[in-house]
């Protein structure tokens, strides 16, 4: 009887282990998608975004809706810094960044809403060629108006206020370069 008892709850916990992801597995997901591509998801296209107010890692109150009165193009992004796609997203976009940086904003918002901004701070510094880009905490009202429940998701939003693109995945350093090149041209 002990030895059906044992083998039943060796059983059980094999079953359990193999059928659940790992935390890690659990909290990410990343499906790369050419930028061709970008204009055919979401449904927002177009539309002006829900506007937000967040405190940057530079502790400067940013405004989404101050970025269309200025006409400057930008890019919201929600991550996370334990998320290994967001991690090659800010390598590849490091290597082109610079070069659009005076021309395309680029705001990070954690989705992960333990992250604080002493968190994000120290992220911050793996990526110095980002030292323009603002990194600022997620709130829960941003993340629901934004349907931002995986990280990876982007929003180009053009220097008009409306949404422009709409992507989830990594990308590499040519759609990077593709998409701040059209952004650029929205200025």
């Amino acid at each position: 009887m002990r030895l059906k008892f044992v083998i039943l709850l060796i059983f059980i916990v094999f079953v359990y282990g193999c059928s659940f992801k790992n935390s890690l597995e659990q909290k990410t997901y990343s499906e790369v998608q050419p930028l061709s591509q970008v204009t055919m998801t979401g449904g927002r296209i177009g539309e002006v975004p829900p506007d937000f107010i967040v405190v940057t890692t530079e502790g400067k109150a940013v405004r989404l809706s101050d970025f269309a009165e200025q006409k400057k193009p930008v890019i919201v992004y929600f991550m996370a810094t334990w998320c290994p796609y967001c991690a090659q997203d800010y390598k590849a976009l490091s290597k082109v960044y610079p070069k659009y940086e005076n021309d395309v904003s680029f705001i990070s918002i954690s989705l992960d809403l333990s992250e604080d901004l002493i968190k994000l701070i120290e992220y911050k510094k793996k990526y110095p060629e980002l030292k323009n880009t603002m990194f600022a905490p997620g709130q829960y009202s941003i993340l629901v108006d934004y349907s931002a429940t995986k990280t990876t998701k982007k929003f180009a939003i053009g220097s008009d206020g409306t949404i422009k693109y709409i992507a989830l995945g990594a990308f590499d350093e040519e759609q990077w370069d593709r998409l701040l090149s059209e952004m650029s041209k929205q200025k």
